[in-house]
C-alpha cells in the first residue's frame, strides 16, 4: 500500500511530497529480499549454501513422503502437478492448492505433501521484505515419473 504524506512547513512556501510503502499485513508477495525456506540448514552461514542445501531437504521430504497414487501407476500417469502456497509470517503454509494436476490422484498427492509441511517438527523460515516476516506465495513442481 502507498501513502502520499504531505508537509507543509511553517513557511508556508515548501510542500514537500514524498511516498512510504507500508507493508501490510495482509499483503502477499511473489518475490522478497529474503525468500521462504524450508528448515534444516539454519546453521550455515553462506546465503547459497543454505539455499542449496534447504532445497536438497525440501526434495529428500517431499519424496520420503510422497505417495505415487495406485490409479496413476495402474494407468501410466507421469507427469507434473504445481501446487501454490503461502509461507506465512510465522512459517505456517497456508492457502495450498493445485494449480496444474496430471491426472488420477497425483495433484491429490502432491497437496497433501505440501499440506504436511504443518506437522513437521519445525516450520518454514518465512521470506523478509526490509527485515520483517511477510507472506510469500509459493510454487511447487512435483514430478511425478514411472520407474521402468
Amino acid at each position: 500500500m502507498n501513502k502520499m504524506i504531505t508537509r507543509l512547513f511553517s513557511s508556508g512556501l515548501m510542500i514537500i511530497l514524498f511516498s512510504i510503502n507500508v507493508i501490510g499485513q495482509d499483503e502477499i508477495f511473489k518475490v522478497v529480499e529474503e525468500m521462504p525456506r524450508f528448515p534444516g540448514c539454519e546453521e550455515m552461514e553462506d546465503k547459497n549454501e543454505k539455499h542449496n542445501c534447504a532445497q536438497g531437504k525440501m526434495l529428500q521430504y517431499i519424496y520420503s513422503t510422497l505417495q505415487y497414487p495406485s490409479a496413476a501407476r495402474v494407468n501410466k500417469v507421469e507427469g507434473t502437478a504445481i501446487i501454490r502456497f503461502i509461507v506465512d509470517i510465522d512459517g505456517s503454509v497456508v492457502d495450498s492448492q493445485i494449480m496444474r494436476d496430471p491426472g488420477e490422484g497425483c495433484g491429490e498427492a502432491a497437496l497433501a505433501v505440501v499440506e504436511s509441511f504443518n506437522t513437521m517438527e519445525n516450520r518454514w523460515i518465512p521470506g523478509k521484505q526490509r527485515g520483517k516476516a511477510v507472506k510469500v506465495q509459493y510454487t511447487l513442481p512435483v514430478k511425478f515419473k514411472l520407474a521402468k
